[in-house]
């Protein structure tokens, strides 16, 4: 396109990026989504936060562009059009960005209800409304075409996809790609499935989930983490590798709490095996804070892959470990038969990687409150449950890379 030249830059098609590295420029954009990102100054100590919009138009479909005042990004949502005027493109790792500055100016076009049932009409009145140049009002047309033809642009939709309901379990909605804020999370009343940017605060473990459960609550954080001397006895225990339920929790009458039968299994027989006991996790962004349930699988996520059974063999290996040192100080050369099977075998162990070890240092950076980038939380939402009895379960977690 031809580019219009003021003191903000030239307006250049997003394809057109590379031929003005080092250069600042006018991008027009329809913002595909929205991640909050943490960067730490080593030189100064401060810890900066900034936001990277990922945009797209009808040259590109992805572009990242990071904003660092809070003034540039505090209204913006994905799904909106925007005019980004003096933002320098440079090189970064293999790719390139956009990246605003003091000079920088975010003008909302158009936002995301506009283009959620576009009129012909009413999106041509809209586009002649917009106090902006011919040329402007030319890309601008063009992007609103696009992101209306492509739909997959828009990632702020207020349409859900209805699963077909199976063996009469009730429908769950599945989300579309967008992501909410914690106060936005508060507000769902529906059985569904949320997109979360959040950072995590704190572990919270639970001793009993037929009791209320801010009854049995023993906080875990970067302060308190070296109080808790057996983490593994408060985190593992016999379950159900299936449905991550307990198989032998008692209550204080020292009843058996645990399901007779698995739900996750067609002949409803649990899966006995070392698994994680539930526990809660607090997330927090801008908006407020939030307690998920996390069980057996999802923690297995949250932890790296690191399965309970792993975490517990090797705990054994590590207590016996120590055990035999501090016995071998006390008894210099004393050792029988037995003992040189035990060293044997524990040698045997030590072949492998200690994730009892590598498990214990994950905890530590989790909880690394203030220090840690955004993770991607995907949220089932339960409106049936109070917020601090499990309303809001973990279902998955990734750790996007900017």
């Amino acid at each position: 396109m031809a580019a219009v030249v003021s003191w903000y830059g030239p307006l250049i098609d997003l394809s057109e990026a590379a031929s003005h590295v080092g250069g600042f420029v006018q991008l027009l954009a329809v913002v595909r989504r929205i991640l909050p990102h943490q960067v730490h100054n080593a030189a100064t100590g401060r810890t900066y936060q900034k936001t990277i919009v990922e945009v797209g138009d009808d040259t590109r479909s992805s572009f990242s562009v990071s904003l660092w005042s809070s003034k540039h990004n505090s209204t913006i949502i994905a799904g909106d059009v925007l005019l980004l005027q003096n933002i320098k493109i440079v090189q970064f790792r293999n790719g390139l960005e956009g990246r605003a500055s003091q000079m920088s100016s975010v003008q909302v076009l158009l936002n995301s209800k506009d283009l959620l049932n576009p009129e012909p009409e009413g999106i041509h009145e809209l586009i002649s409304s917009c106090k902006v140049g011919n040329t402007t009002k030319s890309k601008l047309r063009r992007v609103v075409e696009w992101t209306i033809r492509t739909k997959g642009a828009l990632a702020e939709s207020h349409h859900q996809i209805q699963v077909v309901s199976k063996n009469w379990k009730q429908t769950k909605e599945n989300e579309s790609t967008h992501f909410l804020s914690i106060s936005e999370l508060l507000s769902q009343r529906k059985l569904c499935n949320i997109n979360i940017y959040a950072c995590m605060s704190k572990m919270v473990l639970v001793s009993s989930l037929t009791a209320p459960l801010q009854a049995n609550l023993s906080v875990i954080n970067r302060h308190s983490f070296k109080e808790h001397n057996d983490i593994v006895r408060d985190l593992v225990t016999a379950g159900c590798k299936l449905c991550g339920s307990p198989l032998y929790h008692k209550n204080l009458h020292g009843e058996n709490t645990c399901a007779l039968d698995c739900p996750n299994n067609p002949k409803y027989l649990h899966v006995p095996g070392q698994i994680y006991k539930p526990f809660l996790i607090y997330i927090y962004d801008q908006s407020g804070q939030v307690p998920l349930l996390v069980r057996n699988r999802a923690a297995e996520t949250l932890f790296a892959g690191i399965i309970a059974d792993d975490v517990s063999e090797c705990h054994k290996s590590h207590m016996l470990s120590e055990a035999y040192e501090s016995c071998n100080l006390s008894n210099s050369g004393m050792i029988d038969d037995s003992g040189n099977k035990e060293i044997a075998k524990r040698r045997k162990i030590e072949q492998k990687p200690n994730f009892y070890l590598i498990w214990l240092i994950l905890i530590k950076c989790l909880l690394s409150h203030g220090n840690n980038s955004p993770f991607c939380f995907q949220i089932s939402v339960n409106p049936e449950k109070n917020v601090e009895d499990g309303r809001f379960e973990l279902v998955y977690l990734t750790m996007p890379i900017p």
